[in-house]
């Protein structure tokens, strides 16, 4: 998916690097997006890649980055989740504040940071997991499950990271990708292991696609709002009303927290 000013205007996307292939270009229904299916072989090595956007008289560039396949992958990590494993729940906003430097962060929108107050962030962040892990695995914990650390920029209640506004951003208050990737590295050392939490069934009222929805139906759209009745019963009983089963799939979770329209294939 590409974001911009009037993107869509370009009909053609190209790309002249081995083993990176355009397959279909789509356009949407607002200029500002375009979006396009990109085939990756398995021979392609990774790199910074340019991607062209082009119409019979203009060329545009975007950078497409290919990292490196990481090592280790069912052995050193993503070993997956057995009954033999101890879980530990957790919520880094609530946690331990191991860096106070991020506890505010300029520009962000929620800047509240207050311990007493429920609705407040309380400042904890991933250095303060990381500080505690081998207390955690003291305890006979094989496994860190967090609540999402995906970004969460909203004006307030960010503290439990379900109001994602940017899918590919780690939420800077609890220490950003770095750190992440640390948190990550030092479980794996303690043979310990990582849940990663993201619901992708709703976002936050300031993601971009809310703000400027590439098409009418982005989002579950009623006439006034209507918040979702959490029945999930009604997804698998035969019995149950249509109009239950329709509120509960597409209701939105709160006022802050549109539903998004997974039938939209885009």
């Amino acid at each position: 998916m590409l974001h911009g000013n009037d993107i869509g205007i370009y009909d053609r996307v190209l790309s002249n690097y081995p083993g990176l292939k355009i397959q279909k270009v789509y356009a949407s229904e607002n200029r500002n997006y375009l979006f396009v299916d990109v085939l990756v072989a398995p021979t392609a090595k990774a790199g910074n890649y340019k991607i062209s956007c082009a119409t019979v008289d203009m060329v545009r560039k975007f950078d497409f980055e290919l990292k490196p396949r990481r090592a280790g992958k069912g052995t050193a990590f993503a070993q997956g989740v057995t009954s033999k494993d101890f879980i530990y729940l957790l919520m880094p906003d609530r946690f331990s504040n191991g860096d106070t430097t991020n506890d505010r962060i300029a520009g962000m929108r929620d800047q509240s940071l207050d311990r007493s107050d429920f609705f407040a962030r309380h400042g904890g962040d991933l250095q303060g997991v990381i500080n505690h892990l081998d207390y955690l695995k003291d305890l006979g914990v094989t496994t860190v499950w967090m609540t999402p650390v995906i970004e969460n920029d909203m004006p307030n209640r960010t503290e439990h990271g379900y109001a994602f506004t940017n899918h590919y951003k780690i939420e800077p208050r609890i220490g950003g990708a770095g750190m992440y990737k640390k948190l990550s590295d030092e479980l794996h050392k303690r043979g310990m292991k990582l849940i990663q939490d993201a619901v992708y069934n709703h976002v936050g009222l300031y993601h971009f696609t809310v703000q400027d929805p590439p098409m009418k139906d982005w989002l579950h759209q009623w006439a006034a709002f209507t918040q979702t009745n959490y029945k999930d019963q009604s997804i698998f009983d035969p019995h149950a009303a249509p109009s239950d089963t329709k509120r509960m799939t597409d209701g939105w979770f709160t006022q802050q927290m549109p539903d998004m329209n997974q039938n939209n294939p885009s």
